[in-house]
């Protein structure tokens, strides 16, 4: 697995600058992201062929023993289960085959369950490659008029081995959120979009975005909802789940061109806390000649 780079970036809506005050950060449902595509691979079936063939002949098993405990039920134990399901055997691949030939049926609901359960559990932080982007700031930045938190990766926020210190979670939910989440990951482009069975769907594959996103550099660090330290009401439809992230893990603010005076103000504010002081604030400046943006300090 690739390690993120040293320095990561947020990009942030001034309504959002909340964040400069209380260093609460959203992790947020798939749907509620701006992709539909979002965390959604194509869903061709429950499993391989040879798993699909071993559920519908466990199924026809439970089916026989239902057929003759109901039997046994209605008119008394005249066979044995041996010689019911003996007589039966006749109708075994006919029905195994039949219920393989219409598995497919089911792969639109599989597919809604399992973008339910992600939505319902997973939370979703974003983080950029680069703070310079001339199309991330119009789509994340509200026209250039938001700003840009720069995070240290190396940080312990962005390499948890273990549930956040506030959640009491058994042994075992610890080693599973240990296996995919409280790390960031490098999402991957591509212009098919993935298409798997229920039983090989990995994290990798739904960390998977359409090739037209590739501009957008991203890292992104997975975590339960229901960890979070904070939950609001639903913004847009969707309850929003904050977590705390220590302000000594943000080691620069940069400003938008078109960053209004308050929100300069507010950052410049930080210098007079303690544990902000270290922070490094900036702003952009649109280039004379080019089609580019450089920061300079305040």
């Amino acid at each position: 697995m690739d390690a993120p780079p040293p320095r990561l970036y947020k990009y942030m809506h001034p309504d959002r600058q909340g964040i400069l005050d209380n260093w609460l950060i959203r992790f947020t449902q798939p749907k509620a992201l701006n992709d539909p595509f979002e965390m959604r691979p194509h869903i061709a079936g429950y499993g391989t062929p040879d798993e699909v063939r071993a559920i519908a002949t466990r199924r026809w098993e439970d089916h026989i023993r239902q057929e003759y405990d109901g039997l046994v039920r209605d008119l008394g134990p005249r066979i044995t289960f041996d010689e019911f399901r003996a007589r039966a055997e006749s109708k075994r691949t006919e029905m195994i085959e039949a219920a393989i030939a219409r598995a497919h049926e089911h792969n639109a609901e599989m597919a809604r369950r399992i973008h339910d359960m992600m939505n319902t559990s997973i939370g979703v932080l974003s983080l950029c490659e680069h703070p310079n982007s001339l199309l991330m700031w119009p789509h994340y930045g509200d026209s250039h008029r938001g700003f840009v938190i720069e995070f240290d990766t190396t940080s312990p926020f962005f390499n948890q081995t273990r549930p956040p210190a506030h959640v009491k979670v058994t042994d075992e939910a610890a080693a599973a959120y240990a296996e995919e989440h409280g790390r960031l990951r490098r999402i991957t482009y591509q212009a098919a979009r993935p298409s798997v069975v229920v039983t090989r769907i990995t994290f990798d594959i739904i960390l998977t975005k359409g090739e037209e996103w590739r501009y957008e550099g991203e890292w992104r660090m997975l975590m339960p909802l229901e960890y979070a330290n904070e939950t609001r009401p639903p913004h847009h439809g969707f309850s929003v789940h904050l977590f705390a992230i220590p302000p000594s893990d943000v080691t620069k603010i940069m400003l938008g061109a078109n960053a209004d005076d308050t929100l300069l103000a507010h950052a410049v504010q930080l210098r007079g806390r303690t544990e902000t002081q270290h922070i490094v604030i900036e702003k952009a400046r649109i280039d004379e000649e080019r089609y580019q943006v450089h920061f300079e300090a305040v």
